[in-house]
């Protein structure tokens, strides 16, 4: 399909052709800065959070771009592009980092996981972006120059725009105090977040927001619980907006209490799979009660010599199985 919108160039080399240089002229006619959104929201009933409905006009023949959102001077968008669909990024606006949720962007070479416990960069910094075949679903996520170099109170965490009286902060020791005692005394934080749903309503990813302060460990889990309708099975990568201290990131351990194997993170970044995957259908495995397979693991919060509390910020992306391929 050609896209649509106001003209520009993107140069883009396939990597079928690149060794013959073969060099694909694209007109980009769609930019997502300031664009009417078109992706229909409402408030989530099962679960807490907005449901965004990935889906458009077809007739238009317009890529799916969401309202935006803010918070601690990011600025948050969801998009949807269908096959040889492209959108123009406005990079005056902040420091662009792209995460994909389905489908690959060609001309960045993205798509949604990195390689297995690996951790790569998101920075984007191309003015355009181009989805392959198969289309694309994926987040941008823009440092303004309004993001702090850390985060030492959550009260400037404020998520901001539409139906923003449905996000708030929930200590952990709270929200989850009447089903285990692993979280008391946590510096830890979780909010609503964001549902993205397909054409049929069916949801593609949770956008789950946390945060968590310097030294704490939110538990050693393997997601084997058995899935439900309000805690549904997924496939999780998480994408860092900050790190409160060095060392903070994900790590695997044989058992809860078990030494750990850190794979530090830092802003901007997200990693690959850390559930088990098919070698042959590419697909999250799963076990006997329907839930992903995932060893050991957890999230742990860096410390510093410093005495002032300071807080990773984080987007864990809990997608769908169904709609997981790992490429």
């Amino acid at each position: 399909p050609t896209p649509v919108g106001v003209p520009s160039q993107l140069r883009w080399v396939s990597p079928a052709n690149s060794s013959t240089g073969t060099i694909l002229e694209i007109k980009v006619n769609y930019s997502i800065a300031g664009a009417a959104a078109n992706a229909p929201i409402e408030i989530a009933k099962e679960r807490p959070g907005l449901n965004i409905i990935m889906s458009g006009d077809k007739a238009a023949n317009e890529p799916v771009v969401s309202e935006q959102w803010t918070v601690g001077g990011w600025q948050i968008q969801f998009v949807r592009l269908a096959g040889g669909q492209a959108v123009r990024l406005n990079q005056s606006t902040g420091r662009h980092f792209v995460k994909v949720v389905t489908g690959d962007l060609v001309n960045i070479d993205r798509s949604p996981f990195a390689d297995s416990f690996a951790v790569r960069d998101t920075a984007v910094d191309t003015d355009n972006l181009l989805a392959g075949a198969q289309g694309a679903i994926f987040t941008v996520f823009i440092q303004t120059a309004q993001v702090a170099k850390n985060i030492s109170d959550m009260d400037s965490l404020r998520i901001q725009g539409p139906n923003e009286d449905v996000f708030s902060w929930e200590r952990f020791d709270e929200k989850f105090g009447a089903f285990t005692d692993l979280f008391n005394g946590a510096e830890a934080y979780m909010s609503p977040g964001f549902h993205l749903l397909n054409e049929n309503c069916i949801e593609v990813t949770y956008v789950n927001l946390w945060t968590c302060g310097k030294g704490v460990d939110l538990s050693t889990h393997n997601h084997a619980n058995d899935p439900t309708p309000t805690s549904p099975a997924f496939a999780e990568a998480h994408w860092v907006f900050n790190i409160g201290a060095a060392g903070a990131g994900m790590y695997l351990c044989d058992a809860p209490g078990a030494e750990k194997k850190r794979f530090p993170m830092h802003r901007g970044q997200e990693h690959g799979p850390f559930f088990a995957t098919d070698q042959v259908t590419r697909r999250p495995m799963l076990r006997a009660n329907g839930a992903v397979e995932y060893p050991w693991h957890g999230w742990q919060g860096g410390r510093d010599d410093s005495q002032k509390e300071a807080y990773d910020f984080v987007a864990a992306f809990e997608t769908n199985p169904e709609f997981v391929l790992v490429v």
